[in-house]
C-alpha cells in the first residue's frame, strides 16, 4: 500500500478504533520508525482528541510524532515562560489552538468589540516569531452559525459575526506577511466543508470544552501533517500521469481527437479540463509533470499539440513513458532518469488493474485513481497537500527548465567516448560563498526536500537556518552551479561548527539535478578551505548518517581523505586532520568565491 491515506479530506473519518489499533501496532514494530516530528501544543479548549488522529495520519507517512499538551487556558503564560515546554523540548512545530468563546471569557455575554483583541493577538504571535525557531500553526475562529439579531440589520447593535470575521482577516494577514514561519489552520474553512453537524460537539463543549466531534479533529490533523511532511521532507516531487480518461475523457485511438471529452464548458470535458488547470498550478510551483501511459506516442502529441482544450503542453513535461509497456517497469525507467526516488512519485490512472498493479509492484509509489464521480475529479490534486512545500523558491519555478537543460546535457554526453571528456566540454562554473540573508529560504528548503546527497538528513525550518547563518560559532556555505546549458540555482550546501579549535561538518548535501560531475567534491573542499581561513581549525570531524536513499555517498568522507574514527548503529564519524591527504583537484570546475 502507499504510505498515505490519500483523497480522503472531506471522506469519513477511520474509527478511533481502527485509528489506535493501527497506532498500537505501527509503534510497536519497525514501521515507528521514520522521521521524528516534535510538535507542542498551546491551547485554550480540550483539543487532546486530535492527538490519536494526528499520530495516525504521521504513521502513515513515514513520520514518528512526538506531542505534548500545554496546560489548558495556560496559552500567553507559557509564551512568556522562557522555561516551558515550548522553549525547552526545541519543538518543530508550535500549534496554538485558540477556542474564541474561551478568549474573550465573559465578555462574550455582554457584546464585544474585535479591537480589543487583535493586538492581544498579533502580540502574541509576534512573541513567537522573535522568540522560537519552530513553525507555528494557527488557526482562524470559528464563525457564528446563529446571530441573536436574527434577519434584522443594525449599525447600532454590535455584530459577533463581523468582529470574528476581523479577527480571522488578522490571523490570515499575519500569516502571509510571515511565510515559512506561520501556517494557517483554517478552522472556518474546515466548517465550511464538514458542516455544523459535522463538526460540532455542543455537549462535550458544555460538559469538558471539548468543542468538535472526531471529523473535525480528523481534518485538523490531515491539515498538521502536511507541515510536519513539507518540514520533514516527505513533500512529493513529480506527477506522473495515465493519458485516456486522466487527462481527457475516452481513447484517443478510438474517438480521435475530436471525440474526446476536454473542453471548458460541458460535462464530463470540464471536469478534465480543471484537471489540467490543477496540473498546471503545480508545475508553477516546481512539481515535476511526467506521463505513463499506454498509447500510441503520436496520438498523445496531436492531443496536445492540436487540441482546442488542451491545456498542457509538451513542453510542460519533464519526462514521459507513452509505449505498451507495464506500466511498473516504465515508472522505474522515469525514476532513473529523473534522478528521483520513486516515494517522490505521485500517480494517477482511471484503471483499478493498472492501480492495483503498481499497488503491488512499486509500494512506494502513491497512488490516486480517478474517481467514479468525475465532478469531484478537479479536487484530486488539492485535498491531501502531497506537494506542498513551506516555501517556494526561484529553483522551484525554474524547475521545469532546468529539468529540460538536463535532458539536453545527456544527448550532449553521447557525443563523447570517455566521462572526462564530456564533463570538460560542459564549461562547469560553481559559486561557493557564505550564504547571504535572502538565500536562507531556499537553503532551509534544500534541507527538507534533499534525500539523495545528504549525509546526515537533517531537516531545518527557515528560523533554525536564519539563526545559525547569524552565530559566529556556525557557517553556512551554499553552492551554485551553471554550465553551457543553464543556471541550475542554489543546489548545495554545507553546515559546520565551531568546537574549540575542530570543525564540525553538520549538513552536506547537493541537490540530485547537479549529481554525477563531481561538483560535490569540488564544493566539499572548497567550502573547507573557506572556513578554515575564518576559524583557524586544524582538524575536521564528519559524520554519515545511513538512511535508505543515501546509500550511494556512504564513501563519500573517505574519497575526500577523511579516516573512520567511530560507528555506532546507522552513524559512521571521520575525521581529517589538516596534513590528511585530500582529494585531487577537480581541474574542469571553474571556482567563483564571493
Amino acid at each position: 500500500m502507499s504510505d498515505l491515506d490519500v483523497g480522503m479530506s472531506t471522506a469519513k473519518a477511520a474509527s478511533l478504533s481502527e485509528v489506535l489499533d493501527f497506532i498500537n501496532a505501527a509503534e510497536s514494530t519497525a514501521e515507528s520508525g521514520g522521521f521524528p516530528i516534535k510538535v507542542n501544543f498551546l491551547r485554550n479548549l480540550t483539543i487532546e482528541g486530535v492527538e490519536p488522529f494526528f499520530k495516525y495520519h504521521c504513521l502513515k507517512s513515514g513520520l514518528k510524532p512526538l506531542v505534548t499538551f500545554g496546560n489548558y487556558d495556560m496559552v500567553r503564560q507559557e509564551v512568556l515562560d522562557r522555561t516551558s515546554h515550548i522553549y525547552t523540548d526545541t519543538p518543530d512545530v508550535i500549534v496554538v489552538a485558540l477556542y474564541l468563546e474561551t478568549y474573550l471569557s465573559d465578555q462574550w455575554l455582554a457584546g464585544w468589540n474585535a479591537a480589543e483583541v487583535m493586538n492581544d493577538l498579533a502580540g502574541l504571535f509576534a512573541y513567537l516569531a522573535r522568540n522560537t525557531a519552530a513553525i507555528v500553526a494557527i488557526n482562524t475562529f470559528v464563525p457564528p452559525f446563529y446571530t441573536d439579531l436574527g434577519i434584522t440589520s443594525s449599525t447600532e447593535l454590535p455584530s459577533h459575526d463581523y468582529e470574528v470575521q476581523q479577527l480571522n482577516r488578522l490571523v490570515r494577514d499575519f500569516v502571509r506577511s510571515h511565510p515559512s514561519r506561520f501556517v494557517l489552520m483554517d478552522w472556518e474553512r474546515f466548517i465550511r466543508q464538514l458542516g455544523e453537524n459535522e463538526s460540532m460537539d455542543y455537549r462535550f463543549w458544555y460538559m469538558s470544552k471539548a468543542p468538535f466531534k472526531k471529523g473535525f479533529l480528523d481534518l485538523y490533523a490531515r491539515e498538521l501533517v502536511k507541515v510536519a511532511r513539507a518540514l520533514k521532507g516527505k513533500s512529493k516531487k513529480c506527477l506522473i500521469m495515465d493519458c485516456d480518461n486522466t487527462l481527457w475523457g475516452g481513447i484517443v485511438g478510438e474517438d480521435g481527437l475530436h471525440g474526446i471529452k476536454l473542453d471548458r464548458h460541458s460535462y464530463p470535458g470540464n471536469t478534465f479540463y480543471q484537471f489540467q488547470n490543477s496540473v498546471l498550478k503545480l508545475r508553477e510551483r516546481g512539481v515535476l509533470i511526467a506521463l505513463c501511459s499506454k498509447n500510441n506516442e503520436q496520438d498523445v502529441w496531436e492531443v496536445l499539440e492540436s487540441h482546442p482544450h488542451c491545456l498542457l503542453k509538451r513542453e510542460h513535461l519533464a519526462a514521459w513513458r507513452v509505449n505498451w509497456q507495464d506500466k511498473a517497469s516504465n515508472l522505474r525507467a522515469l525514476a532513473g532518469e529523473l534522478n528521483l526516488g520513486l516515494d517522490s512519485f505521485v500517480f494517477v490512472d482511471d484503471n483499478p488493474a493498472e492501480c492495483g498493479l503498481i499497488r503491488d509492484l512499486l509500494p512506494e509509489v502513491t497512488i490516486l485513481q480517478v474517481p467514479e464521480k468525475l465532478y469531484t475529479y478537479p479536487l484530486l490534486l488539492k485535498r491531501d497537500g502531497l506537494f506542498d512545500t513551506l516555501t517556494l523558491s526561484a529553483e522551484d519555478r525554474q524547475r521545469s527548465r532546468m529539468y529540460c537543460e538536463e535532458a539536453n546535457r545527456k544527448h550532449e554526453q553521447a557525443k563523447y567516448d570517455t566521462l572526462e571528456q564530456y564533463l570538460e566540454s560542459l564549461a562547469l562554473s560553481i559559486t561557493v560563498h557564505h550564504a547571504k540573508p535572502g538565500e536562507v529560504p531556499r537553503i532551509a528548503q534544500l534541507t527538507q526536500k534533499t534525500n539523495q546527497f545528504n549525509l546526515t538528513t537533517r531537516r531545518y525550518s527557515e528560523a533554525q537556518i536564519a539563526s545559525y547563518a547569524n552565530d559566529p560559532e556556525y557557517a553556512i556555505i551554499s553552492l551554485s552551479v551553471r554550465d553551457k546549458f543553464g543556471d541550475s540555482g542554489l543546489t548545495g550546501v554545507l553546515i559546520a561548527r565551531k568546537v574549540a579549535d575542530c570543525g564540525v561538518i553538520d549538513t552536506l548535501l547537493l541537490s540530485c539535478r547537479v549529481l554525477g560531475r563531481n561538483i560535490e567534491v569540488a564544493f566539499a573542499l572548497k567550502s573547507l578551505e573557506i572556513i578554515e581561513r575564518g576559524w583557524q581549525v586544524n582538524a575536521w570531524q564528519a559524520e554519515y548518517v545511513a538512511t535508505q536513499k543515501n546509500r550511494q555517498v556512504a564513501g563519500f568522507w573517505k574519497l575526500l581523505g577523511f579516516m573512520e574514527s567511530s560507528h555506532q548503529e546507522v552513524h559512521t564519524f571521520y575525521e581529517l586532520r589538516n596534513n590528511a591527504v585530500r582529494h585531487e583537484e577537480i581541474t574542469y570546475v571553474a571556482i567563483e568565491e564571493e
